[in-house]
């Protein structure tokens, strides 16, 4: 299955297997492991860290909530009260690793230890 979602694009406001951007990547991914609908912010720019740390906000006070790295689970990178990035949680090889995407890599999926090294503040949120 993860080698399904590595083959997709990387495509700013992307939200499909066509092409997706990380909360785009988020919403296939969520799709398919747990069969939840999550907005699609499709007029917020990847680059909008104001308008998506906003969207963010929203989603928190709808009922998302800290968690441990589980499968499913959104992995948010954080820096000066900003949501930069985000990415989902996903086993392979039976390692949990994050799954994430970037307009100069791709999508790609990194073991949670090497994930977290790479970004100064990881919050996992998941909602049941």
């Amino acid at each position: 299955m993860i080698n399904d979602w590595l083959a997709i694009p990387y495509k700013a406001f992307g939200r499909d297997r066509s092409g997706a951007d990380c909360w785009g990547l988020v919403t296939i991914a969520r799709k398919t492991i747990r069969g939840d609908d999550l907005p699609l912010y499709p007029d917020i720019s990847p680059i909008d860290k104001p308008e998506i740390t906003r969207a963010a906000g929203q989603m928190i006070a709808n009922g998302w909530r800290e968690s441990d790295p589980i499968p499913g689970s959104v992995a948010t990178v954080w820096r000066f009260g900003l949501l930069l990035h985000i990415g989902i949680v996903l086993t392979n090889d039976g390692m949990l690793g994050v799954m994430d995407t970037t307009s100069t890599s791709g999508v790609k999926w990194q073991r949670l230890t090497d994930f977290e090294r790479h970004h100064q503040k990881v919050i996992y949120y998941d909602y049941d």
